[in-house]
C-alpha cells in the first residue's frame, strides 16, 4: 500500500545496559557458546525495569522530540512479545498514563515482532479520519529477564536462517498526517497462518503453560515442529516459502514507494548475529548486505518488535542517513506475520 501524508513526527528508543556474550559464556549459561559462535557479541539487559516502563521512557522522549502536545495524540498502540506485567492488566494503559495522561483510546497489539509495523498501518487508517494535527503513538517493549524466560532461545535456524538471543528494549514512534522530518512512503503486510504451529510446537493450548510457571521453550518448539516432518525436502520447501514471501513483500514495499532497490540507502530488519542471514534477506532484493544493521543488532540481541524502529532511530541519531535517503524496514514474526515499509528522510530531525 502506497501511503499518502504519513509522517514520523518523533522517534525514540530506550536501550538498557549491554551484557557481553563472553561473560554469559564464562557464567556457563546454556546456549551462550552457540550464540557467540553465531556472531552475537552482546545482549541488552534491563534488569528489573518492567517492559512497559521501557516503552514509556521511549514514548516520553519521542513526544518531546515531536514538539506535539499530549492532547494531540488521538490513539495509543502498544505491543510486546513477552509478558508485560500482572495477568488481567494491560500495559498499553500504563504507557498512555505515563506518557500522556489523557483519555485517548489505548489498544494493545498482540502481534509479536511486527507489532510496530502493524501499528503503523493501523495508525495510518486512524489518522485518515482524525482531526487535523492529530498524532498516533505506537510503542513496543520487552524484558525477557524473568525466571521463566530464556534469553538464549537458540533456534536451529532451519526456517529463519538465524539463531536468536533475546534482548530488552523499548521503542516509540509518533505518527502524524502533518508533514514532518521523516515520511513513510509505503506499508505492506502479509501472513502465513498455516505456519502457526511453528511457534506452538507440540505444546498444549490449555491450560497455557505460562500459568504454571513453565519456561518459554521457543527454540524447542521450533525444533519439534521441524522434526515432525520426516521429509527434509518439505522442511526446505517451507524455508524457501518464508524467504520468498519475505522477499516479495519487501520488493512490493519498494515498488509501491515508487523506488527501486538502488534507491534504498539502508535496511532495518530482524536483528541477527549471522551475516549469512543478511545475505539471504538482502541479496534477492539486489541490496548489498552491508546496508543492513548487522553491527548494531549483534550487540543487542533480537529486541523483538523494536528491531526495525530502534534501528531507524539509531541511523537518524548517528547521522548515518540524511535528507534524500530511503530506509527499508522489514520483518517477520510469530504467526507467521510479515511486514515491510519504506521511510524517506525529508530533512534532518531537529531532535
Amino acid at each position: 500500500m502506497r501511503t499518502e501524508n504519513l509522517y514520523i513526527a518523533g522517534l525514540a528508543s530506550e536501550v538498557p545496559r549491554r551484557w557481553p556474550i563472553t561473560e554469559a559464556v564464562a557464567a556457563g549459561r546454556p546456549g551462550a557458546a552457540e550464540a557467540l559462535a553465531a556472531g552475537w557479541t552482546g545482549i541488552a539487559i534491563a534488569d528489573d525495569t518492567p517492559a512497559p516502563e521501557l516503552a514509556a521512557e521511549a514514548g516520553r522522549l519521542a513526544l518531546k522530540r515531536s514538539g506535539l502536545a499530549a492532547e494531540d495524540v488521538c490513539l495509543v498502540l502498544h505491543g510486546g512479545t513477552y509478558h508485560q506485567g500482572p495477568e488481567g492488566w494491560y500495559a498499553v494503559n500504563y504507557v498512555q498514563d505515563q506518557v500522556l495522561g489523557t483519555a485517548a483510546p489505548a489498544i494493545g497489539l498482540d502481534q509479536g515482532c511486527t507489532a510496530m509495523l502493524d501499528g503503523a498501518r493501523l495508525a495510518y487508517g486512524y489518522l485518515t479520519h482524525a482531526l487535523e494535527g492529530s498524532a498516533v503513538l505506537v510503542t513496543a517493549a520487552d524484558n525477557f529477564g524473568t525466571p521463566a524466560g530464556d534469553r538464549f532461545t537458540y533456534a536451529d535456524g532451519w526456517a529463519t536462517g538465524r539463531g536468536s538471543v533475546l534482548g530488552d528494549a523499548g521503542c516509540a514512534v509518533l505518527l502524524s498526517a502533518t508533514p514532518g522530518p521523516l515520511r513513510i512512503r509505503s506499508l505492506v503486510h502479509s501472513s502465513i497462518s498455516a505456519w502457526e504451529r511453528l511457534y506452538r510446537g507440540d505444546e498444549q493450548m490449555f491450560p497455557p503453560a505460562a500459568t504454571g510457571g513453565t519456561r518459554m521453550p521457543l527454540g524447542r518448539r521450533m525444533a519439534d515442529y521441524a522434526d515432525s516432518f520426516p521429509d527434509r525436502d518439505l522442511r526446505q520447501s517451507m524455508a524457501r516459502q518464508l524467504m520468498e514471501t519475505r522477499t516479495a513483500l519487501a520488493r512490493r514495499a519498494i515498488e509501491e514507494a515508487g523506488l527501486t532497490s538502488a534507491d534504498i540507502t539502508r535496511v532495518t530488519h530482524v536483528f541477527t548475529g549471522n551475516p549469512r542471514y543478511l545475505e539471504g534477506l538482502l541479496r534477492p532484493l539486489g541490496i548489498e548486505p552491508a546496508r543492513g544493521m548487522l553491527d548494531l543488532g549483534r550487540t543487542l540481541g533480537h529486541v523483538a518488535a523494536c528491531d526495525q524502529f530502534l534501528s531507524l532511530d539509531h541511523l537518524v541519531e548517528s547521522g548515518e542517513i540524511g535528507p534524500g535517503d530511503h530506509v527499508l524496514l522489514t520483518g517477520n514474526g510469530a504467526g507467521i506475520s510479515l511486514a515491510s515499509a519504506v521511510v524517506e528522510v525529508l530533512e534532518r530531525p531537529g531532535w
